[in-house]
């Protein structure tokens, strides 16, 4: 079962700290076609400095050249998050992204990304100030369920409800899981009954099967936020919308490669990002993991290049 090219649903590619850059998103797009959205892992405010936001490689504008990107922002910072907008604007981006989901506890202790669901007072002042003093750039909110009980995002969705926000992506975990324990889609259910805005489901989302599961449950859902799921296994976008080819890993790597060369000069920065791009792909299988493990002493090109031979043999040898 395929869903149909004229489908309404849209498909996101979910933002993952050191993984989904601009590098991997502009490589993707050039393997396996383009997304409907792409987020940009966030900018924290405790470490961006808006003077030289046009020069981040996040929000350069050759990588990111035809692709629908997102910047997000890890904020509870009114004045930056309307400055952050405005910088973003000014570079021709008519959308950002609140994270109000990630549970990286020191972010969650400054009650920032997740932690921003627990604090309804500190979520209003901010949303009221922004949709205050903004007028042409969107903002979507990306979410949890609550820190520690459902009760907290509930609270959130009904705020959400009195702005004029973008979407609403929801992760149907709370942040005190993380990433671990079963994803609850009753409660994503419940949430769905309670915004007037449309959702965008993500989690846990690793095969066609789990996306038609999602969209069989949810016909009214605007569409899918893929992420680790799309990590470890590139063509998901692909197999979810149509047929593809499974060995176009290596063509994603072989663009991904010269993006990140090309940009940096510098090898061992380089090698950092070729580290990141093979964790996922390999991770699930005991073969691969194997030959991951012995990546790490693969640092110089010619051994990277072995490295990669190897792989390829072991691919088409399963």
């Amino acid at each position: 079962m395929n869903i149909e090219k004229n489908t309404p649903v849209k498909l996101y590619m979910a933002p993952l700290q050191s993984y989904t850059t601009s590098f991997y998103r502009k490589a993707h797009a050039m393997t396996y076609g383009h997304m409907d959205k792409y987020f940009s892992p966030f900018f924290d405010d405790a470490d961006t400095d808006l003077k030289k936001l046009k020069h981040h490689p996040e929000l350069c504008s050759s990588l990111n050249n035809k692709l629908r990107v997102i910047p997000q922002v890890a904020s509870n910072n009114s004045e930056f998050l309307i400055s952050f907008a405005d910088e973003a604007g000014k570079l021709g981006y008519n959308e950002i992204n609140l994270n109000m989901g990630c549970p990286f506890p020191m972010l969650v202790k400054r009650q920032k990304g997740g932690g921003l669901l627990a604090q309804v007072d500190l979520a209003k002042r901010l949303l009221d100030s922004f949709f205050s003093n903004t007028n042409e750039i969107n903002l979507s909110l990306k979410i949890r369920l609550g820190v520690t009980n459902t009760k907290e995002g509930q609270a959130i969705v009904k705020l959400a409800n009195e702005f004029p926000v973008k979407e609403l992506i929801v992760h149907p975990r709370l942040v005190a899981q993380k990433y671990s324990g079963v994803v609850n889609w009753d409660e994503f259910e419940t949430i769905s009954a309670i915004s007037i805005h449309k959702l965008i489901a993500n989690g846990d989302i690793n095969s066609q099967q789990d996306a038609f599961k999602i969209l069989n449950r949810f016909p009214n859902i605007k569409g899918l936020m893929l992420g680790r799921g799309l990590l470890s296994d590139p063509g998901l976008a692909t197999s979810i919308l149509k047929e593809r080819n499974n060995q176009q890993l290596f063509t994603l790597h072989e663009h991904y490669y010269h993006l990140i060369t090309n940009y940096f000069t510098n090898w061992n920065q380089a090698f950092n990002y070729f580290l990141t791009f093979w964790h996922y792909p390999l991770s699930s299988n005991q073969n691969f993991k194997r030959h991951l493990r012995k990546l790490k002493k693969h640092n110089k090109p010619k051994l990277y290049h072995d490295w990669l031979k190897q792989l390829n043999a072991l691919v088409n040898s399963l």
